[in-house]
C-alpha cells in the first residue's frame, strides 16, 4: 500500500474463501508499518455478512472511520443492539498474533483408548443459516463387519436423505474407505497407503479422486464423534488429526482439545461430560464443539459451524 494508506479489515471468522489467518496476517502487516487499521471479527459470519445487527454495526463502524480520516462527518450513536455489537466484534489490532501453522509432516493418527462398540445412536438436529432454521433428524450406526467397523450416519432433512458409510479399521479407528449418497451425487473412495482414490459422481458426471494424504485419516466421515469418544480424554488433552475434504479433494488439519467438564441436559438425559474443542490447525473455518457423556463415552451434543455452507451453524442433541 501507498505512504499514509489505511484500511479497515471486516472479517467472518467462518469465511470458507477468505480464511480468518489471511485477513489477520493482512492486519498485522499493516499495522507493523505503522498504517491505520482497524479490525471487525464477527465470529458468526462466513463469506458477507448475513445478520442484519452485524451488517449495521459494519456500516456503524464503517461511517465513523471514513469520517475519521477523510475529515467527515458521521451519524453518532445507533440502536443499542447494533452498538453493542460492534463492541463486541471490534478487535484491538495490537493484541493479532499470527496463529503458528502444524507441520502436516508431524501429524498422524491419534491412538485411542478403546474401541468402538456396536449400536445405534439418534440424534435431532437443527441448522440454522441467514436467519433460518430448518429440523435434522440424524442417525448413527455402527456394525462389525469383515474384521472392520461399519459406520453409517443417515441424515433426514426437508429436502431428502444424505447417507454416508465409512469403514474404520478396527482398534485404530482409521478410515480406511468411504461412500456418500444424497440426492444425485454419489462419492466413493478407498483410502489406503496414505493416498485417496476413488471417483465423484454428480448426474452422471464422474470426477476422478486421487490425492496424496501424506499420513492416515482419523475422525473423519461418518461416526467421527463416536471415534473422537474413544480417545484418552481429560482435562488439558490435545491432539492433532488429519481429515480430507471431499468436495475440495484437500487434506486439512484438525486441533483437539479437551477443554473441561461440563453438566450438559439434551433430550436423552442430563450428563457430566468432557467439552470437546475441534478446530483448524492449518488455518481453515473448521469449529466445533463435542459434549462426551464421561461415563458411556456417547456423544450428547455437538455445536459445529459450517465454513462450507457461509457459515451456517448445526446443533445436534442425543435423543433416548
Amino acid at each position: 500500500m501507498a505512504e499514509g494508506a489505511l484500511a479497515l479489515v471486516v472479517q467472518g471468522a467462518n469465511d470458507p474463501r477468505v480464511n480468518r489467518a489471511e485477513a489477520e496476517q493482512i492486519v498485522i502487516a499493516l499495522r507493523d508499518r505503522g498504517f491505520a487499521v482497524e479490525y471487525l471479527l464477527a465470529p458468526d459470519e462466513g463469506h458477507g455478512f448475513a445478520r442484519p445487527v452485524n451488517n449495521m454495526a459494519l456500516y456503524m463502524s464503517a461511517e465513523k472511520f471514513l469520517a475519521k480520516h477523510l475529515g467527515g462527518r458521521y451519524q453518532e450513536g445507533g440502536t443499542p443492539e447494533a452498538t453493542k455489537r460492534l463492541a463486541e466484534i471490534t478487535v484491538d489490532p495490537k493484541t493479532v498474533v499470527l496463529t503458528k501453522k502444524v507441520d502436516p509432516s508431524s501429524v498422524g493418527a491419534p491412538k485411542p483408548a478403546v474401541d468402538l462398540k456396536p449400536g445405534t445412536y439418534k440424534y435431532q438436529a437443527k441448522l440454522a443459516m441467514g436467519g433460518q432454521e430448518m429440523a435434522l433428524n440424524i442417525s448413527t450406526t455402527i456394525k462389525e463387519e469383515n474384521g472392520a467397523w461399519t459406520v453409517t450416519d443417515v441424515r433426514e432433512a426437508p429436502m431428502g436423505q444424505a447417507t454416508d458409510t465409512a469403514t474404520l479399521e478396527k482398534g485404530s479407528l482409521i478410515l480406511l474407505k468411504r461412500s456418500v449418497h444424497q440426492g444425485p451425487m454419489t462419492i466413493n473412495v478407498d483410502f489406503s497407503g496414505n493416498k485417496a482414490v476413488g471417483a465423484m459422481n454428480m448426474n452422471g458426471q464422474e470426477r476422478p479422486i486421487s490425492v496424496d494424504l501424506g499420513g492416515p485419516l482419523f475422525a473423519d466421515a461418518a461416526g467421527a464423534r463416536l471415534a473422537i469418544a474413544c480417545l484418552p480424554l481429560a482435562e488439558g488433552y490435545t491432539t492433532t488429526y488429519r481429515n480430507f475434504d471431499l468436495q475440495k479433494q484437500k487434506v486439512k488439519l484438525i486441533q483437539l482439545k479437551v477443554t473441561g467438564m461440563e453438566n450438559v441436559t439434551v433430550p436423552a438425559g442430563t450428563f457430566d461430560a468432557y467439552k470437546v474443542e475441534l478446530s483448524s490447525a492449518d488455518g481453515g473455518s473448521d469449529k466445533a464443539t463435542v459434549w462426551i457423556a464421561k461415563d458411556s463415552r456417547k456423544p450428547a451434543k455437538v455445536s459445529a459451524v459450517l465454513g462450507d455452507m457461509g457459515g451456517a451453524t448445526m446443533t445436534a442433541e442425543l435423543v433416548p
